[in-house]
């Protein structure tokens, strides 16, 4: 198990533009794109940023709204979990309450 900078330095292959950069990176969209939040988890990690589910959620209906339909055949999807939930739970004595 590893993050998507370590796959993509395994995989040899140029890390993907932030999403929330894509207009900013036209050339670099064809080495497709990051939906990730960094510092997030599956749980709460008192960010105020989005956890996995959503994320992936919100990846799911930019999917449906069909804009990079085009895409989808040659494209590949990887989630992958850091362990910030594991930061979190270690860091309120675990209790997430």
């Amino acid at each position: 198990i590893f993050g998507d900078y370590d796959y993509n330095t395994y995989m040899d292959l140029i890390s993907p533009v932030p999403y929330t950069k894509r207009n900013d990176s036209i050339l670099l969209q064809r080495y497709g794109m990051n939906f990730a939040y960094g510092g997030t988890g599956v749980f709460d990690t008192f960010t105020g940023l989005p956890d996995m589910t959503q994320q992936i959620d919100e990846f799911e209906l930019l999917i449906n709204s069909g804009l990079y339909a085009d895409h989808l055949d040659s494209s590949v999807a990887l989630v992958s979990y850091a362990g910030n939930d594991c930061r979190v739970y270690r860091g309120t004595n675990g209790s997430l309450a």
